[in-house]
């Protein structure tokens, strides 16, 4: 949105401006965005407050330029706009006294307005806009409940994070690279998949449940690597902080994680050699894994630690390791979070 707003403060073509207003709002719809997003993209767009008044629920939602949300009572309106279809609802911006009416208020308005008037009648018949609806941060609480509601859903809700395109759950809808889906119950997901999971025990806190899955999503190995494909974020415990504190770009910044790189380019099997030793409870039964002679897999690890400088056998050797390897997942989870 920023990179828009700029773009558009420093075009001297109208026409180039008016492009890019419209252009965002019809990927607000695409995205099947929510009511409230729109609301904060017409302030964002406008540079003065906006709001939006729904006649069918008899809120008001109120939004700053910067996306903060103001007191939900209608204020004074610079210009208004209702939105088609829909008796008593309508859009606005607030514009100070003093300020001047901007070129492209009236583009805002009615491009708000349409917006407004096409996600309300997705979200009343889709269950992937549901479902959307449901796991928005950016949405209300109430239109959250609502949405989960519609979808036959009450607490503990089950959100299931993964790349399959297919997944055998209920409520499954794509949200930018992942496939995220919300099940009732506890799903028994199939065997070969990889995914992460996490537990809402209230439909308020789905938003932040997807994020948790998410988490657990970055820690998973590829479906025939030696470590687990499926992972729960209520059995990550501390290792959960590393998912959602570490950016990719952070964790492939960590120096344990560029000698791992480094060491892949030429021996590909040196995460999967840590991964096996760290997980198993003796080095046959990694070998075994990994499907080598365990002296095989010794000469493996004695090679990482004179190369890399991890050994698991001194003092603090197993915590290094495994960080290293959690970090090394998370700076190649080709992460992009859940679109909203």
């Amino acid at each position: 949105m920023r990179e828009l707003i700029g773009a558009m403060e420093s075009s001297d073509d109208p026409a180039a401006a008016a492009l890019r207003v419209i252009d965002h709002f019809d990927h607000l719809v695409e995205e099947r965005a929510t009511i409230t997003a729109v609301v904060r993209a017409t302030a964002a767009l406008a540079g003065c407050p906006a709001g939006l008044h729904d006649g069918e629920r008899g809120d008001v939602r109120r939004f700053d330029p910067e996306g903060k949300q103001l007191p939900g009572t209608e204020q004074a309106a610079s210009a208004r706009l209702s939105v088609p279809g829909r008796i008593g609802t309508w859009v606005w911006i607030e514009r100070p006294g003093t300020q001047q009416a901007g070129s492209l208020d009236s583009l805002i308005l009615e491009r708000a307005a349409r917006t407004v008037q096409a996600l309300h009648r997705s979200i009343s018949r889709t269950p992937d806009s549901l479902a959307r609806v449901a796991c928005d941060p950016d949405t209300t609480e109430s239109d959250r409940r609502s949405a989960a509601q519609a979808l036959g859903l009450s607490a503990p809700v089950t959100v299931v994070v993964s790349t399959s395109p297919g997944l055998p759950v209920p409520h499954a809808t794509t949200m930018g690279r992942y496939t995220v889906a919300l099940a009732a119950e506890a799903p028994a997901l199939p065997f070969g998949l990889r995914a992460g999971t996490a537990v809402a025990k209230d439909l308020a806190e789905l938003p932040a449940t997807l994020d948790r899955a998410a988490a657990a999503f970055r820690l998973t190995d590829r479906l025939d690597g030696p470590g687990p494909s499926l992972l729960g974020y209520e059995d990550l415990g501390a290792c959960a902080a590393l998912a959602e504190r570490f950016t990719p770009q952070d964790a492939a910044a960590v120096p344990d994680v560029q000698s791992l790189d480094e060491a892949l380019a030429t021996h590909p099997w040196v995460v999967d050699t840590l991964q096996a030793a760290l997980d198993q409870t003796s080095l046959r039964q990694a070998a075994n894994s990994l499907h080598v002679h365990h002296s095989t897999l010794q000469e493996r690890l004695a090679w990482v630690e004179n190369r890399i400088d991890i050994g698991l056998t001194r003092p603090g050797g197993r915590q290094r390791a495994a960080v290293a390897v959690a970090l090394w997942r998370i700076a190649h989870c080709e992460d992009a979070a859940p679109g909203r």
